[in-house]
């Protein structure tokens, strides 16, 4: 699978002078916007999607000087509040603020969403990109990927990887993984990243493919041990922590990534503002500055760009789940 053959520098020249827009006129005549607005994300508290949307919801809401109120509607790997903002009424005060998983992937499986992301829902953006590592920990003697792969071949039974909801990117990616080795271990799936992590630490789970940001301080900490990571290239937090084909595995090219949608017959200027806006962000040195610190990629696709990348990742992830013959049906 090829990534995004797109460079930043093309898509911060997209946004041109992407300056701070005048607000525009809802139907009403009134200026928009003009009351709270709910930002849904589809996930719980404290994973990637919660950080950078509420680091978005803050500086926008500050922006406009109007509330952004974030609302963590969890369940069914983001099914449930993907549903939530594409059933809601299409006035521009509702956006959803998602991952891969219920946009891109869960289409794939059964039994499939209620909502038709094609049909249901606006893209607005892409406003960030979550880079991730493979972890393992301390108790386990394995100091990289081929050592642990050594260790779950000579006993499968006593080995478990966890992810953050069966579906879910990283559950998929860690399918991939294991069929490149040919080794099979049980899955664990949890309601969130960090209860994944939690079960890491109380030793439920021994391996597991996670964002930078959620187990950063467990690495530092000693706690966890991270074998690898996912990206192209190492990560300037973990700069001794090799990629995958360093490692002797193949790349993945899979982007692990943040974006906004709002209800598909939400006004055309709405979502145009909200795309702009979002945008501008690229250029926000204390937006910047904060997605690094939070081990996040400020990387920003406007709309047209994002629905290329969308449309690329559906025939990624189909041809994955089935080769893999990958299911979440009960």
């Amino acid at each position: 699978m090829n990534h995004y053959l797109i460079s930043r520098r093309t898509a911060v020249a997209s946004l041109g002078a992407a300056a701070m827009l005048p607000f525009i006129a809802d139907a009403q005549g009134q200026k928009y916007p003009n009351k709270t607005i709910r930002m849904v994300i589809p996930f719980p508290a404290g994973g990637g999607p919660d950080s950078v949307g509420r680091l978005v919801a803050q500086i926008l809401g500050a922006r406009w000087g109007q509330s952004i109120v974030v609302d963590n509607v969890a369940g069914a790997s983001g099914q449930i509040g993907t549903q939530a903002v594409a059933r809601s009424v299409a006035d521009g005060y509702t956006v959803l603020f998602a991952p891969p998983t219920p946009i891109t992937i869960a289409e794939y499986f059964l039994p499939k969403p209620s909502y038709d992301v094609a049909q249901d829902l606006a893209p607005v953006a892409l406003i960030g990109r979550n880079p991730a590592v493979i972890v393992v920990p301390s108790s386990v003697p394995a100091q990289n990927l081929a050592e642990f792969f050594a260790l779950a071949k000579k006993d499968p039974p006593k080995y478990f990887y966890g992810s953050p909801g069966l579906g879910h990117a990283f559950h998929l990616t860690t399918e991939i993984i294991m069929g490149q080795v040919g080794v099979h271990l049980t899955h664990v799936p949890y309601q969130g990243s960090s209860k994944a992590v939690m079960g890491m630490l109380s030793g439920d789970i021994q391996f597991l493919v996670q964002s930078v940001e959620s187990v950063k301080e467990h690495i530092k900490s000693g706690r966890l041990r991270a074998l690898a990571t996912l990206e192209n290239s190492r990560l300037a937090a973990f700069p001794e922590l090799p990629t995958l084909t360093e490692s002797g595995f193949p790349a993945l090219g899979i982007m692990n990534w943040y974006g906004a949608f709002f209800s598909s017959k939400t006004p055309i200027d709405v979502v145009s503002f909200w795309e702009k806006e979002l945008l501008s962000l690229a250029k926000d040195p204390a937006f910047n500055k904060k997605m690094t610190e939070m081990s996040f990629d400020p990387v920003a696709y406007g709309a047209q760009e994002f629905k290329r990348i969308m449309a690329v990742e559906r025939t990624q992830w189909a041809a994955v789940i089935k080769t893999t013959q990958i299911s979440i049906q009960k």
